[in-house]
């Protein structure tokens, strides 16, 4: 299946799925809207065939839209970035632009812990970058993260990502499997409207 077809298929999924979250929206006084900033931890595998693995680090800023108790809209801007990738003085910027639901399963009012999956974009610059390894390949490619964590309230507006573990995969073209799987842990601040 082509990236483009792979990218309508789950644009597809996630529209057909959204008459499901927006539902509770009706049951509810109005949306709550939380926003975020965090510190981003990505150990990524990018070089093709083995591992090659290195570190990046960087953060992101999303915005939620909860059209009920548990379900959510998400949308999240990322980037992350390493210098002298293990001694070789390359570098490698990553940008990621992803969205999609979010089900939060309140345990407390103080504790949130909650699932995800989002879905779009990244973009790879630096001279580890695709189109710096292969003379056809693009800096463009699918995203997607899934994963969860918990957020501890600590009053009505505020709270705190303790943890946020994902699995981050990208599909840039590497000339082997055009797939990256790589692990993405965040930490940061949660501000409640």
């Amino acid at each position: 299946m082509s990236k483009r077809m792979e990218l309508a298929v789950m644009l597809g999924i996630a529209g057909a799925l959204c008459p499901v979250f927006c539902a509770g929206a009706q049951a509810q006084e109005g949306g709550r809207v939380n926003v975020g900033i965090d510190y981003n931890y990505v150990r990524t595998n990018a070089p093709p065939g083995g591992c090659g693995c290195f570190n990046l680090q960087g953060g992101d800023g999303w915005l939620s839209f909860n059209f009920s108790r548990h379900f959510a809209i998400v949308g999240l801007v990322s980037g992350q970035r390493a210098s002298d990738i293990n001694g070789s003085g390359e570098d490698l910027t990553l940008t990621s632009f992803v969205a999609g639901p979010r089900y939060s399963f309140a345990v407390k009012r103080r504790f949130a812990p909650f699932a995800q999956v989002l879905l779009g974009g990244a973009h790879a610059s630096g001279s580890l970058a695709p189109d710096n390894i292969l003379v056809d390949s693009s800096s463009n490619a699918f995203a997607m993260l899934a994963g969860g964590g918990l957020d501890i309230g600590l009053n009505r507006h505020f709270a705190i990502r303790a943890l946020e573990a994902d699995y981050f995969m990208t599909r840039f073209n590497n000339g082997v499997n055009e797939r990256q799987n790589n692990i993405r842990l965040s930490a940061g601040v949660v501000v409640r409207f």
